[in-house]
């Protein structure tokens, strides 16, 4: 974890540099190296969010700015709103705002964006005395049709005896995270008879496979409040599973998957002390989908839906069906997923467990390319980013990736550690990859997704909606993998290089007829290159000030240079100066904390 003093010194650096630079005027083009400490974040603006999680082209965004003022003193003044489209700002109308010590007040106002398609946005939030910025708060808008081109995909796993309040409160918290999409874990009944009851009377109240209790209110309430924030629900399930007792419900020994040629040893997954183990069955038998896709169609009937998200449990061994034939899984998945979408009507995901199976997944009719990785196949930060590449170079380039990957696993208690979440994050949306980590119990440690062993901190948490906010606001430079391209340079005074190593600032990025992209992963205090961080010794990050990053370029005209980063002013994007001769673009650097991006305007 990182300690307190180091802590508290770089959130005084920071909010020194940003609340310094928000004070000059737009056209400077240095920013200010850190300086003394100065009123921080989060004094006055306690929260500033909109009301959908994304929007379709057209819609009106209402937002919500509620001010506390914690200062000491009478605020008076305004608050001046703007909206970025990458590097160009508009000013939107300034708010009167007058907030007595100690204060609170909410302020209101909605604002349409241009009606084009796939397109984020940054909003900030200025709250100014005369010419001195008290302080600031960003958000994002997603202007999407179709949640696919942009997921950012989170997850629920309790659905116990909530009340709408609860309920609305969970998915109001994700929604200001941008979440457009959230996995029902668990959530059915059994895996091979996952609606309770019958269409004609569904059960009210169930348990799932660990014997926890299921309230059917509850699981209509969240699609409800859901799709009132234009938010997918996905319905959970595994391809192949069955309860002990299968035969009596119907399902056949003879649509089994066995571990030997003489289907003696079914396959099956153990799960000691709860209603059942998992046996496996071959997902390419027609009657095993005929069976599964069925009972599937009678959950869609009574729960609304968008989405069926598939499982899978990896590579199994040596596997055959019930005469004798060996079954090579990887292969058999598109037939299910094609069986899938054609019967139900409904988005289809797959999870291909560290990418066996991910070409079955690119070549089907998924929304997108979803994949849970390991350390022990995918151990270091370079190998999170070659996921997202191999995934979309898998599709072509023609579906988003969302990768599951579970931080501080084998820590017992406590909190995660900030800057492993962090680092991990940059990395994955850098590489233009979502990260499934955010739900209704905070984020997720392991792979069953009720385990609430680690805590979120409300540090951690601030951080985040700034890192999601970014995610968003920058998501057309971000997600488009067909512009990726490496970039040769330097860093003056610190080691640059090309393969995620520790002790270097991670140099990659893209190239598109508008912008060159730079990102700057920061690992120079990293002593091990393993994303995981299992021993929760995830160091501080060794701040870079001042520095001059010489970039090879070639023949291109530059119009600015832009920094945008959510460790700096939420995201908010400033010029920079930079020289260009002969090919070589030099860069002045103000601060690296984790993670800065750099747009190069042509």
């Amino acid at each position: 974890m990182m300690r307190k003093e180091t802590k508290r010194t770089v959130g005084i650096l920071l909010c020194a540099f940003l609340l310094c630079f928000s004070g000059c005027a737009a056209k400077e083009a240095k920013l200010p190296s850190p300086g003394a400490e100065l009123p921080g974040q989060d004094r006055l603006i306690a929260d500033f969010y909109t009301d959908k999680s994304a929007y379709r082209p057209g819609d009106e965004v209402r937002f919500t700015l509620e001010l506390k003022n914690e200062t000491q003193e009478e605020f008076k003044g305004k608050i001046e709103f703007a909206w970025y489209d990458l590097t160009q700002k508009t000013e939107l109308p300034a708010l009167e705002a007058q907030v007595d010590a100690g204060g609170e007040k909410t302020l209101e106002f909605s604002w349409t964006p241009p009606e084009e398609d796939y397109r984020g946005y940054l909003v900030t939030a200025l709250a100014r005395t005369g010419k001195e910025t008290v302080d600031r708060r960003n958000t994002a808008v997603d202007v999407s049709s179709d949640w696919s081109r942009y997921p950012r995909y989170g997850y629920l796993c309790e659905f116990g005896d909530l009340g709408e309040e609860e309920i609305e409160a969970v998915v109001s918290r994700l929604s200001r995270y941008h979440i457009n999409g959230l996995q029902f874990y668990d959530w059915q009944d059994e895996h091979d008879k996952p609606l309770a009851g019958t269409r004609e009377e569904p059960a009210e109240k169930w348990q799932d496979i660990a014997k926890r209790d299921v309230y059917a209110k509850t699981v209509s309430g969240y699609i409800e409040a859901l799709h009132a924030r234009n938010m997918m629900a996905a319905n959970y399930n595994l391809m192949f599973g069955a309860y002990e007792d299968y035969e009596e419900k119907g399902a056949k020994k003879e649509w089994g998957l066995y571990q030997d040629e003489h289907h003696e040893v079914q396959d099956n997954h153990p799960l000691p002390n709860w209603e059942s183990s998992l046996y496996l069955m071959d997902p390419s038998n027609p009657e095993w989908q005929d069976y599964l896709l069925a009972r599937e169609a009678d959950v869609f009937a009574v729960y609304d839906f968008d989405v069926f998200h598939v499982d899978t449990l990896g590579y199994r061994g040596y596997v055959y069906d019930y005469e004798g034939e060996e079954v090579e899984l990887s292969t058999s998945y598109g037939g299910f997923l094609q069986q899938a979408g054609e019967r139900l009507g409904k988005r289809i995901l797959l999870n291909p467990v560290n990418g066996y199976g991910a070409m079955d997944a690119a070549q089907s009719c998924a929304d997108f390319l979803y994949e849970e990785v390991w350390p022990g196949s995918y151990p270091e930060y370079a190998h999170l980013k070659q996921v997202a590449d191999t995934n979309y170079d898998l599709s072509q380039n023609q579906k988003a990736c969302v990768i599951a990957a579970y931080l501080n696993y084998e820590v017992a208690e406590g909190e995660f550690n900030t800057n492993a979440v962090k680092l991990a994050d940059a990395v994955l949306f850098a590489s233009g990859a979502g990260h499934l980590e955010l739900g209704d119990t905070g984020m997720l440690s392991s792979e069953y997704f009720p385990n609430r062993k680690l805590a979120v901190s409300e540090e951690l948490a601030r951080d985040l909606r700034d890192y999601y906010d970014f995610f968003t606001a920058y998501e057309t430079v971000l997600r488009h993998p067909e512009d990726r391209r490496e970039w040769n340079g330097s860093l003056s005074g610190y080691q640059l290089g090309k393969d995620g190593e520790p002790g270097e600032v991670w140099m990659f990025g893209s190239e598109n007829e508008r912008f060159c992209t730079v990102q700057l992963i920061n690992l120079l205090s990293r002593t091990d290159a393993g994303w995981r961080d299992d021993g929760n010794t995830c160091e501080d990050p060794l701040l870079v000030r001042d520095t001059e990053l010489s970039l090879e370029v070639g023949e291109i005209t530059v119009k600015q240079v832009v920094l945008a980063s959510p460790d700096i002013a939420g995201g908010t994007p400033y010029p920079l100066e930079y020289s260009l001769e002969n090919g070589i673009l030099k860069i002045q650097i103000p601060y690296l904390a984790y993670w800065d991006m750099i747009l190069i305007e042509k």
